[in-house]
């Protein structure tokens, strides 16, 4: 069973992690109606007057969201035969693709988990210039048991230091999956979706059994 993101029902996808994208709901409908409007003519270049027409939401805001979904690669613009078109596969792609990767970081949590990390936490305190509080001991507790290294700990915190100096611990788990994501499929553990392996049947049960696969036609 060799399963591509054409198989998966990408906008139920989209529903439930748009938010991780920092995406909200009047970017996902432009996303659709996009997606729609290049099924049926594969080679257009979408603007906010095309989109517009199928939509109530404001111009101006069709505008600002276009620029945005452009400006984060969601939708990207490429070179056709005649001209420049639109094209949202890129990202339809890239769903699936973090879908797989956050099902094999899940499956690996804790299996290189290390309880001896008070340096880990001496230098986090340090970094903050107070000591952590329990529920952010925590939080670090729980990155390591899902299997980020205190490496990426220490840099996701860095970059999540707010202007007063303290570590903005949401965003710093963002951060981490970001890096966790953009690993390879065969640093984390798994090469290949069709790999004959016990990994790819778990892959198998997944989309068999979840609302994410298409059982009929679209």
């Amino acid at each position: 069973m060799n399963i591509k993101y054409t198989d998966v029902n990408y906008r139920n996808i989209l529903i439930k992690r748009y938010l991780s994208y920092d995406l909200n709901e009047l970017d996902v409908m432009v996303f659709f109606v996009s997606d729609d409007l290049l099924s049926v003519q594969p080679d257009a270049f979408l603007t906010c007057d095309i989109l517009s027409n199928y939509m109530a939401a404001n111009k101006d805001d069709i505008d600002q969201s276009l620029s945005k979904l452009i400006k984060k690669g969601f939708i990207k613009i490429q070179k056709g035969p005649s001209g420049f078109i639109s094209s949202v596969d890129q990202f339809k792609e890239k769903l699936f693709d973090d879908l797989i990767k956050d099902f094999i970081l899940k499956d690996k949590a804790g299996k290189d988990y290390h309880q001896d990390s008070e340096t880990l936490l001496n230098d986090l305190e340090e970094l903050q210039g107070r000591t952590l509080s329990p529920l952010e001991r925590d939080q670090v507790f729980f990155w390591l048991k899902e299997n980020a290294t205190e490496g990426m700990i220490k840099e996701a915190c860095h970059k999540a230091l707010t202007k007063k100096g303290t570590i903005s611990f949401k965003e710093a788990d963002r951060l981490l999956m970001d890096m966790k994501r953009s690993q390879s499929r065969k640093t984390i553990g798994v090469s290949t979706v069709n790999e004959e392996t016990k990994k790819n049947e778990e892959l198998r049960e997944l989309f068999n059994n979840s609302d994410w696969t298409f059982h009929g036609e679209k």
